[in-house]
């Protein structure tokens, strides 16, 4: 286990400096930047010495200093893929266990395909017809941005929903029911294709539980369903799949910084599109290095999971 954990180590760090010449490259092609006067190899060297102190420079197009910038907008996109990722597993897991014990009937076939859809699903497409949908009918979900704009808060966290509960402000509650209004239609969005992927990768665990033969031992003995659910199936179940939750949350975080801009929502997705439309080239840099090490970070921390919850992958503790 611990081999397979260094070895996992080791390529991210690799995976980290690829990603560092990357950031470079794009910071290069502003032609005012400071580091385009000296030699190439000198300027990454101090460039990878002002990321390991966390200094990802300043904005040119307000002189704001980034690592401020992404520290205030980060949360915000945080925020509206946990509230997807909860939604999908509340929904998606028992729907997945569901699904896999009726995957023989019409409509168990139909859940199936329906699970085959999952993120081939236009999150844009989708994201402009819910927006429509809740527009002409006049629903409050309909809102766009974090926040009605009436309602000032002192960022403290980054995080709304905490700093509105850390306010003193007699309207806290119609601040927190805004925020719920504005995080609903971006979180249903991403919400939709992630339910059907939930629930098509518990299905095919369920499905490969059910074919092992304590659970055909469990049958003859007379067992109820329920009974073999609880007992067998969701135990070994549930383990396996949370290096796969893990690494669903990337895909989420990746889908959720695409639909920021249709709803105004102030992630690090719209932040990075506003940078690419200024041609500011050191935020830009600065957006790819977080958002590539935010994505590492959670794979690194996935196969740490699988590691530690996999039997299979501790051979090496047994093979001395």
């Amino acid at each position: 286990m611990l081999i397979a954990l260094l070895r996992k180590f080791l390529l991210t760090l690799i995976t980290l400096v690829i990603l560092s010449m990357i950031s470079y490259n794009i910071l290069l092609r502003d032609p005012l930047n400071s580091l385009n006067g000296i030699g190439v190899m000198t300027g990454y060297f101090r460039y990878v010495a002002s990321l390991l102190q966390a200094d990802l420079g300043i904005s040119y197009i307000n002189g704001e200093p980034l690592t401020v910038q992404v520290l205030s907008v980060f949360p915000a996109t945080i925020t509206l893929c946990v509230s997807a990722l909860l939604l999908s597993l509340l929904i998606g897991l028992p729907l997945g266990f569901w699904v896999a014990y009726i995957q023989k009937s019409t409509l168990g076939k139909v859940m199936t395909w329906l699970g085959s859809l999952s993120f081939s699903m236009p999150v844009f497409w989708l994201a402009l017809l819910l927006l429509y949908s809740a527009s002409i009918n006049r629903w409050e979900i309909a809102a766009v941005g974090d926040l009605h704009p009436i309602y000032a808060i002192q960022p403290l966290t980054g995080f709304r929903i905490l700093d509105i509960l850390s306010t003193d402000s007699p309207y806290q509650l119609k601040m927190m029911q805004s925020a719920l209004h504005h995080l609903i239609l971006p979180t249903l969005v991403l919400g939709i294709p992630s339910i059907l992927e939930v629930m098509r990768f518990t299905q095919e665990r369920a499905n490969y539980v059910m074919k092992q033969n304590y659970i055909k031992v469990a049958q003859t003995r007379g067992w109820s369903a329920f009974r073999i659910f609880r007992s067998h199936v969701l135990g070994n179940s549930l383990p396996a799949l949370v290096p796969t939750i893990a690494r669903h949350f990337t895909v989420i975080f990746a889908f959720g910084m695409l639909i920021e801009n249709i709803f105004s929502w102030g992630g690090i997705g719209r932040w990075l599109i506003n940078a690419l439309a200024e041609q500011d080239y050191n935020a830009i840099s600065a957006g790819v290095v977080v958002i590539g090490g935010f994505v590492l970070l959670i794979d690194l921390f996935t196969s740490f999971l699988k590691t530690l919850l996999d039997p299979s992958q501790k051979k090496d503790w047994y093979t001395k």
